[in-house]
C-alpha cells in the first residue's frame, strides 16, 4: 500500500519533508478561500476520509462530490466529522446527505454533539480520542470510549483566539506526530501518558504547536 496525506499547503515545510520521509505522498491542499480567513486552507473543513473520500464538490481531489460547503456556521461542518472506531462524533443534522448514507450504510453508531467542529476539536488515537471540548469528551465517555480531556489554549490558529488539537496532529502506525512542540503545551505530561498507554510514541516538529487543518491520510494499492 502507498499513502498520500492531505496537509495545508500552510503547513510548515519541515512538516512535509517529515512525512516524505515516512513514504508518504503528499497532497498540499490550496486555500480555498472560504468559509473564512483561519481555516480556509483547512483539509478536515472540505472533505471527510473513511474507506472512501468524500469532498465538497469544488476541491480537484478524485472522490464523492457532496455538494457546496456553505459560508456560515453550521452550514460550514458538513465535513467536519471524527471517527473514533465504529463511532462517529458529529453534528449530525448538518452534515452531508451523501456522508450520511454511507455512515448509515456501514452502521456506525453517531455521537451527537452540539460542537460543530467535531474533527477540529478531535485528536484520534487509534479507538482513543483527546479533545478540549467537554460536551465532546462526556459524549464520548458516555459510550465508553477512552478519552483525554485537556484545557483550552496553548495551540496556535492565525486569526483566531486559538487552534484545537485535532488540526495539529495525526496518527499512523506507531506514532502520534504534531505540528509543533507539544512539550511546551501546559497538559503535554498527561497528554505524553495518554498517548503512551495506547502503544503510541510522540514526534515533532520545534515550531510553536500550530492548528493547520486535520491531516488526512488516504490508503490507496499500488
Amino acid at each position: 500500500m502507498k499513502r498520500k496525506i492531505v496537509i495545508s499547503e500552510k503547513a510548515h515545510q519541515e512538516t512535509f519533508d517529515y512525512f516524505v520521509s515516512k513514504g508518504f505522498e503528499i497532497i498540499k491542499f490550496k486555500d480555498q478561500l472560504k468559509p473564512y480567513k483561519a481555516v480556509s486552507h483547512h483539509p478536515d473543513m472540505f472533505m471527510f476520509y473513511d474507506d472512501k473520500l468524500f469532498v465538497e464538490k469544488n476541491i480537484p481531489l478524485d472522490g464523492i462530490r457532496c455538494g457546496s460547503l456553505g459560508e456560515k456556521y453550521p452550514e460550514t461542518v458538513k465535513f467536519n466529522l471524527a471517527k473514533i472506531g465504529e463511532f462517529v462524533v458529529c453534528k449530525y443534522d448538518v452534515v452531508s446527505e451523501t456522508i450520511k448514507e454511507h455512515l448509515r450504510q456501514k452502521n456506525y453508531k453517531i455521537i451527537n454533539v452540539n460542537q460543530g467542529y467535531s474533527k477540529c476539536s478531535t485528536a484520534i488515537v487509534g479507538n482513543a480520542f483527546i479533545t478540549s471540548d467537554k460536551g465532546i469528551y462526556d459524549a464520548c465517555i458516555k459510550e465508553g470510549i477512552t478519552g483525554l480531556l485537556i484545557r483550552p489554549g496553548s495551540i496556535e490558529l492565525p486569526d483566531l483566539d486559538y487552534g484545537f488539537i485535532g488540526g495539529t496532529c495525526v496518527s499512523f502506525d506507531d506514532v502520534v506526530y504534531f505540528n509543533g512542540n507539544i512539550t511546551k503545551h501546559p497538559d503535554y505530561e498527561s497528554i505524553k501518558s495518554f498517548i503512551t498507554k495506547t502503544g503510541k510514541k510522540i514526534d515533532y516538529i520545534n515550531i510553536p504547536l500550530t492548528d493547520v487543518g486535520s491531516f488526512i491520510i488516504i490508503e490507496r494499492s499500488e
